[in-house]
């Protein structure tokens, strides 16, 4: 298949232009070219798709780096604390687009009835709008639950109808998940088993991936909606999935995620077993070659589709262009990285006696950790684009009124002492107001474009964002093999253990799985890829790890700061101490409230569709 190119031309407008609700009755078709025209040309056909793959960008995606703030473990660092959110709003990410619905219908009409195509042509052509159809209601119904399937149908309103013909009822959030399992069988006998170029197009094993998804997260959902919230749903089940159902949903996952593992043309890919972290990287982040990921959002320079990702947070001593360290990652998230012996993975500070804890260099605290934390943030003095990034808040000094004692020394940034000892770096960390510099200890590295001006205004980055890799079967397998228990725990170890190969930390066994593992698992494998929010409100998690209490080791958020130790003729001179607080950019705890597992039903909805009922907590 071709690279589809997100280019609009007048010919998209045959797809209407008004928005759509649940009465359907606000549809006045447009055609700009007439139908026969756009469906009789096959090129038109696939800029109607293009424009179709364009819209799809729901949720978290590296053209946004301030989503990060709030859907992930990362802090932006422009701003001021004050204005920086504590509680999250329910209706974040909510995603109701009617519209984009419509518009797939009048696609796949306009297909099926071409002349000028092949059937070979039109039946890829439906399954590659079907599928972007399913997509749209897993974000629907991961954000609302049950609402209503429209199914193929193009509704238009004539004078005199009825208007409750159009009014449809919510399905129940286990028919929605149903509706995307079954379309998905469907849409994968439509679509190649190929790999399509940078992974832009959907094929056969996108489908498979999207079913299994929906699968282990209709499971989730039966399984621990009933056992954490049994209270959050609705009496005809439009919230709510019955707990006898997870066994059913949770052998779909499976058996979707082994069809991908053992028949697909992907594989979980460590390119270099020498540098696991550097094979990571590659593995997310790099297009030429790949053989991991399955389907992504793919950018051009040459399409005039690119990310400003890294332009805004990329290190600023290393800047293409103007801006940089815009994003931070927390120390939560670090501390998240096994460490490769099984020791604890808290990042050592202080002694038992309170004392600091020194190190030989600034990377030593991390170089014993699972492998992807170098491929997924940037630690001090860790390279970019071959270059050290020094992250340094200051220097650590004798307190001259008690030489026993340490204190902390702090500059403008880049600044030095008299004998050219830098203070604070170029880069920081700095606790304090201002742009351009660090506020957490870390970087992310994960999206960073290391190509040459990828992070000028003019140009900025082709790097893409992935939806679905390769581990994400893997991992769906492991959780979904654990959670149906039995002889099926094998190969929940068997899974687990080839994703947890890639970051060099031990093996589990059967004996010592626990679902503990699973939560951390998707943690450190997807960070950054829109996995963390999603995956704690599946599991019932969100409102007791973000629980709104100042200093939870969960709920709060923490930096880590780098210090040099400057004491000319102590053993300690040159060594490393960190010092860990809240972030300066999140000084309050995060809050997850129980209504935040399901967005509001808007009254607007309901005024034109009053066959909908309100979500629980509204």
């Amino acid at each position: 298949m071709t690279k589809i190119k997100l280019i609009i031309i007048s010919a998209l407008f045959l797809m209407g232009a008004a928005g759509c609700s649940e009465s359907f009755l606000d549809q006045e078709p447009e055609n700009v070219i007439p139908e026969s025209m756009i469906y009789e040309d096959k090129e038109l056909v696939l800029s109607v798709l293009s424009n179709l793959y364009g819209r799809v960008n729901w949720g978290q995606n590296n053209g946004d780096y301030g989503s990060y703030d709030q859907l992930d473990e990362a802090n932006k660092c422009y701003g001021s604390p004050w204005v920086i959110f504590t509680e999250y709003d329910r209706n974040s990410w909510r995603v109701r687009d009617y519209d984009f619905v419509r518009r797939v219908n009048l696609f796949l009409q306009g297909v099926r009835g071409s002349s000028a195509l092949q059937d070979s042509e039109k039946k890829a052509f439906e399954g590659e709008a079907r599928f972007l159809r399913a997509w749209h209601y897993f974000h629907m119904a991961r954000t609302l639950g049950g609402m209503p399937l429209v199914g193929d149908q193009v509704f238009n309103y004539e004078s005199g109808i009825d208007v409750e013909t159009y009014q449809m009822p919510r399905s129940t959030e286990a028919g929605i998940y149903d509706y995307i399992i079954s379309e998905c069988d469907e849409i994968a006998r439509q679509l190649t088993e190929q790999m399509t170029i940078n992974s832009a197009r959907a094929n056969k094993w996108a489908a498979l991936m999207l079913k299994a998804r929906a699968a282990v997260y209709a499971g989730s959902i039966a399984n621990y909606g009933n056992k954490i919230t049994p209270t959050l749903k609705t009496d005809n089940g439009e919230v709510g999935i019955p707990a006898d159902l997870a066994t059913k949903y949770y052998e779909t996952a499976l058996a979707a995620a082994e069809e991908v593992i053992e028949s697909s043309p992907y594989e979980l890919q460590i390119s270099d077993p020498q540098d696991l972290g550097l094979s990571f990287y590659k593995a997310v982040c790099q297009k030429s070659n790949n053989k991991e990921v399955i389907w992504a959002l793919d950018r051009s320079v040459t399409d005039k589709v690119t990310t400003n990702f890294t332009a805004w947070c990329m290190p600023f001593s290393l800047k293409d262009g103007i801006q940089g360290n815009a994003l931070g990652a927390l120390l939560n998230l670090v501390e998240s990285f096994e460490n490769k012996d099984g020791s604890n993975s808290e990042i050592k500070t202080h002694d038992a006696n309170g004392d600091f804890v020194f190190y030989d260099n600034p990377e030593e605290p991390f170089e014993m950790k699972d492998a992807r934390l170098w491929g997924t943030v940037i630690w001090p003095n860790a390279l970019y684009r071959s270059e050290p990034v020094a992250l340094q808040a200051g220097l650590l000094i004798k307190d001259t009124e008690n030489p026993s004692q340490w204190k902390t020394k702090i500059s403008s940034l880049g600044a030095t002492t008299e004998d050219g000892q830098l203070i604070t770096a170029l880069d920081g960390p700095l606790a304090t107001a201002g742009d351009r510099f660090n506020k957490t200890g870390f970087l992310v590295r994960k999206f960073l474009d290391e190509a040459a001006n990828a992070g000028s205004d003019t140009q900025n980055s082709e790097m893409w964002y992935p939806r679905f890799r390769f581990a994400e079967a893997l991992l769906i397998a492991a959780e979904a093999a654990y959670e149906l228990g039995g002889v099926n725990k094998v190969k929940a170890v068997e899974y687990i253990n080839r994703v947890r190969a890639r970051g060099g930390i031990k093996e589990l066994t059967e004996s010592t799985i626990t679902f503990e593992h699973i939560v951390n698992e998707y943690r450190v494998e997807f960070a950054f890829e829109d996995h963390r929010w999603w995956d704690l409100k599946r599991w019932r998690l969100a409102h007791t790890v973000w629980n709104g209490v100042i200093d939870s080791p969960t709920a709060q958020m923490y930096s880590l700061f780098p210090y040099k130790v400057y004491a000319p003729g102590s053993p300690y001179d040159g060594k490393w101490a960190f010092e860990k607080s809240r972030s300066y950019m999140a000084p309050n705890a995060r809050n997850f409230t129980m209504r935040c597992y399901y967005g509001s039903i808007d009254d607007g909805w309901i005024n034109k569709n009053p066959k909908l009922v309100k979500n629980p907590l509204q």
